[in-house]
């Protein structure tokens, strides 16, 4: 047996594109992330001499310091973890972060939604030089916008992951490493603020203005971001029964929290309705004013942690549910986020697989519109069961080895020499993602003693919802079987809603109100919720 067959097998996890690899102890983090696909800043081709493939080592053992990146980095950057991912070796499972600055391309982030007229009112509407920042804050990513504060227009956007994943995917895990370590909260809230910051220059940069001309704020996000953000302790959101440190609004001195805005500048924070329903929900409301609308509506955010509200006759009733990071592409063995080379379209035509890719770069993964796609076109075609299991009698399974999987591409087809397929435990993340969201929908037609034929409007905003196929979502169960024209794509709601705050007093006022008059309901408070849940894990 060859030494190679001797090494040991090691995982080493790659943020931001959540992707898993599978390599031998010893493989420099470089060359993880090429065989994953990740295209790194390298310019010297590994040799150590560029000092551009900066990592962050999270957690697991790595080889020690090489004399090259003792010369490249900064005694803060060494003390901070970040390492040259040429120099570095994995010798255990590794969770590593590459910062936006060492990543070749970059994962796409919704930034868009569907514009309103907003009838400016602030107290800046007659001050030249006056410019104003409204931030979406999501669990993974951050979508930012530079507006001036007299007109309303969007001087300049742009989105960034949320550097926090390298604490976990989910705010729970956050919450968690937060009790677990003595200046957890400190730790979180400064790398919020430290990305707000890169984020507020770099919009300030691309729009020709100084920071220092900035003069409000506007940020929304769930309730453990707003409490990370603020300083606010998260411990009582991760214990039952998720009670927040705070639910009114605030006002934060820019300064206060580190960013380098006007003197005097404020940032506004709108009210959280519950432990896990917060502003960002209350943006995504105001922005599409699913509140003052006639119909029966459902309105949701599908994120890591999805946000849904049932208006019906004059009630709104609110919840929140843990579909979790599977439509991250995390927890999917072939999964990784929306970046160049990701599966997001797939269709079974005549036996014949049919995919596209971001940017239509050759495959190195798939991302959470691709894998709903592949559930449901494999579901659709009988190689896919009720219950997510491969049908027995289906050519195109592969059993191999014991591992029974569907292979999308080839691996003489793909980007980096592997095949890409989907396994029983991809299908599983799925039908327990969809089954989350569907049964919070359940739980509030339920609550509202209503039936899901009722239902006359169906919003489906944030980053997932924008490319999501709806036909595919409604075909495996995710959302219910409604007349399609019901449903509306309404793209980062969320973030029109802080820019409507932004400008404008009223909307804030509207916002105010709005936490008074909905009606939250606690899904694992309720006795016949793990009925309705397993209920839906089944692909229609």
């Amino acid at each position: 047996m060859s030494d190679n067959n001797k090494t040991p097998k090691i995982t080493v996890t790659l943020e931001p594109t959540g992707y898993h690899l599978e390599c031998n102890s010893g493989t420099s983090l470089l060359t993880c992330a090429q065989m994953a696909g990740v295209e790194i800043n390298a310019v010297c081709a590994g040799n150590g001499t560029c000092g551009m493939c900066k990592v962050f080592v999270v957690s697991g053992d790595v080889s020690p310091l090489s004399d090259l990146e003792k010369e490249h980095l900064s005694l803060d950057e060494m003390n901070k973890n970040l390492r040259l991912a040429c120099q570095v070796n994995a010798l255990s499972d590794c969770l590593v972060q590459f910062p936006p600055e060492s990543l070749a391309t970059m994962q796409r982030l919704q930034l868009e939604g569907q514009e309103l007229h907003i009838k400016i009112d602030n107290d800046y509407l007659f001050q030249p030089g006056a410019y104003g920042f409204a931030v979406d804050i999501g669990t993974t990513k951050l979508a930012g916008y530079l507006l001036d504060m007299q007109n309303g227009r969007t001087l300049a956007m742009g989105g960034v992951t949320n550097p926090q994943i390298a604490f976990g995917e989910d705010v729970i895990s956050r919450i968690q490493y937060t009790d677990n370590h003595e200046h957890g909260l400190d730790t979180l809230h400064r790398i919020l603020v430290d990305v707000l910051d890169k984020l507020l220059a770099d919009l300030c940069i691309e729009a020709g203005i100084s920071p220092s001309h900035v003069v409000e704020g506007v940020m929304v996000g769930n309730t453990a971001m707003h409490h990370f953000l603020a300083g606010i302790p998260v411990h009582s959101l991760g214990v039952a029964p998720y009670q927040p440190g705070q639910l009114a609004s605030m006002y934060l001195p820019a300064s206060g929290i580190g960013l380098p805005m006007a003197e005097d500048a404020c940032v506004y924070l709108p009210p959280n309705i519950a432990g896990f329903v917060g502003g960002d929900h209350v943006a995504m409301l105001l922005a599409t004013g699913a509140p003052s609308l006639p119909q029966t509506v459902i309105a949701l955010d599908i994120g890591t942690n999805t946000e849904i509200s049932l208006i019906h006759q004059g009630r709104h009733w609110a919840c929140s549910c843990a579909s979790g990071p599977a439509f991250e592409g995390a927890h999917i063995h072939e999964g990784m986020r929306a970046i160049p080379g990701a599966i997001e379209r797939f269709k079974l035509e005549n036996d014949k697989h049919q995919l596209l890719t971001i940017e239509r770069k050759p495959a190195i993964g798939i991302c959470g519109s691709g894998i709903l796609d592949v559930v449901a076109e494999l579901r659709r075609a009988g190689i896919l069961d009720r219950r997510g299991a491969f049908t027995a009698n289906d050519p195109r399974v592969n059993r191999e080895n014991g591992n029974t999987r569907f292979v999308l591409v080839p691996a003489t087809d793909t980007g980096h020499g592997r095949e890409i397929s989907i396994n029983r435990s991809d299908v599983n993340e799925i039908q327990l993602a969809k089954a989350a969201i569907r049964s919070g929908v359940e739980m509030l037609l339920k609550t509202a003693g209503i039936t899901y034929e009722m239902i006359e409007l169906f919003l489906v905003a944030g980053a997932f919802g924008t490319y999501l196929d709806i036909g595919n979502a409604v075909g495996i169960g995710m959302f219910p079987r409604i007349s399609l024209e019901c449903y509306r794509q309404v793209g980062n709601a969320a973030g029109v809603g802080a820019k409507q705050m932004l400008l404008s007093k009223s909307h804030r006022a509207f916002a105010e109100r709005l936490g008074d008059h909905i009606q939250y309901v606690e899904l694992a408070g309720t006795r016949e919720y793990p009925g309705i849940f397993m209920h839906a894990i089944a692909l229609e």
